[in-house]
């Protein structure tokens, strides 16, 4: 009778379904058939932000004329142009920032997610460099003759009431007042070329700075 009842259970054992891992999250692009491309997730909703992880991507490529290209940090995948049809993929995502795009068409079709928490990069502030431009006393005009392209926080002081400075060149058009005297700071990205710098009042009071 025991070897009857191990037998039985073993044999209704072997009828039960066989235990599968989970399937992965699903992801869904689709290219075409117009000028559309999108990524969504298995609820339909486009895909903004993503964990970390493994996920089976399926994508719907409706046109000859496009593809559909998925990259970012250790995924590089694609359809051919000339394909048209369904093509999936498995693509493990990590902490970053994830592109999907028509190549021939990357300029109109494309789009973006972040996986993740993506390393914030810091920009270092670049303090602008400082000079000084004076008019006056009298007819004088000061102004470096030569310049290195860049940012500048530029001292002006009008000392006259008689003459005013005017700075113009690529980028840069600034002047203080003919009759105001006082001290102005212009914080000006200088570009490389020639800047004219002279008096509204009197013009042959001029000055030429070359920036490269």
């Amino acid at each position: 009778m025991r070897t009857f009842a191990l037998a039985f259970a073993l044999a209704a054992a072997a009828l039960l379904p066989a235990a599968t891992a989970a399937d992965n999250p699903q992801l869904v692009g689709t290219v075409g058939p117009g000028f559309d491309i999108s990524l969504v997730n298995a609820s339909g909703n486009d895909v903004r932000q993503l964990d970390p992880g493994t996920y089976d991507l399926l994508v719907h490529d409706r046109s000859a004329e496009h593809n559909f290209h998925l990259a970012g940090p250790g995924v590089n995948v694609a359809t051919e142009v000339d394909f048209v049809g369904d093509w999936k993929a498995t693509i493990t995502l990590r902490d970053g920032r994830y592109s999907f795009v028509c190549d021939p068409h990357s300029s109109v079709m494309a789009g973006n997610f972040t996986a993740g928490t993506p390393p914030v990069v810091t920009t270092p502030v670049v303090k602008p460099k400082a000079i000084t431009a004076r008019v006056g006393p009298g007819s004088t005009l000061a102004f470096p003759a030569k310049l290195a392209k860049g940012r500048y926080a530029i001292t002006v002081r009008d000392l006259s009431a008689r003459d005013n400075l005017h700075l113009r060149g690529p980028g840069v058009n600034r002047k203080t007042g003919i009759a105001a005297r006082g001290t102005a700071t212009w914080t000006v990205t200088l570009a490389a070329g020639r800047y004219k710098v002279w008096s509204d009042a009197h013009p042959k009071l001029v000055r030429t700075a070359v920036v490269m």
